[in-house]
């Protein structure tokens, strides 16, 4: 009976462990998918966020239909939990939503978008790790998928993920560096591209 009791209590707290760690995504349809939250400050940890914002506050979306931006960056050292990456250099920025030198998406317009991010790991530089290490998606905070360059026997190794992602005008997107047991990771180079496939009927 005690060995039951005990079983059944390891039980109670998995589920709400569970409970505690997965959270339903604002507006999503019932029955679909539950996604993680990784990052409650989303909105605040890039400086390039506000004023994004503020410019897309009553704007419509773009008469030619064209958003998209591509932007890339070098050198990026983290540790720790999940660290924002910024993209210094910006390539295209089209009908809004892309803080050129930040690492933010806003969507400017409601639709159906898709993105791109890529990255070259590097351990031969500053002690960073050869484990895994990872570039998350997350939208509002939330994730949806990650590159993963896994552990290998060589200094630099490549990820890559693609999502297509249903947002509405507002929505956050950002890329956030992680590795496994949180130790130092270095990206030589990484890339982040994304553009809206089709507006949404209702936002036209």
């Amino acid at each position: 009976m005690k060995t039951s009791r005990v079983v059944l209590w390891a039980g109670v707290v998995s589920l709400l462990g569970a409970g505690l760690a997965w959270a339903e995504e604002p507006g999503s349809a019932p029955g679909t998918q539950k996604a993680r939250v990784l990052f409650a400050n989303y909105k605040t940890v890039d400086p390039t966020t506000a004023r994004q914002a503020e410019l897309l506050a009553g704007a419509r979306c773009p008469e030619s239909g064209i958003v998209a931006f591509s932007a890339s960056g070098t050198g990026h050292v983290s540790e720790g939990g999940l660290s924002l990456l910024s993209y210094a250099t910006t390539h295209t920025q089209e009908g809004g939503g892309w803080g050129a030198g930040g690492g933010t998406f806003v969507a400017p317009c409601t639709g159906l978008y898709f993105f791109n991010v890529s990255f070259v790991k590097d351990a031969y530089h500053y002690g960073a790790t050869a484990n895994d290490v990872f570039v998350h998606v997350l939208k509002n905070g939330m994730s949806k998928g990650r590159a993963m360059s896994g552990q290998g026997h060589v200094d630099r190794d490549t990820g890559v993920y693609s999502v297509t992602l249903f947002l509405e005008k507002g929505d956050y997107v950002q890329t956030f560096a992680a590795s496994d047991g949180h130790l130092k990771r270095h990206l030589l180079e990484y890339n982040f591209t994304g553009h809206l496939v089709k507006q949404a009927a209702h936002d036209m």
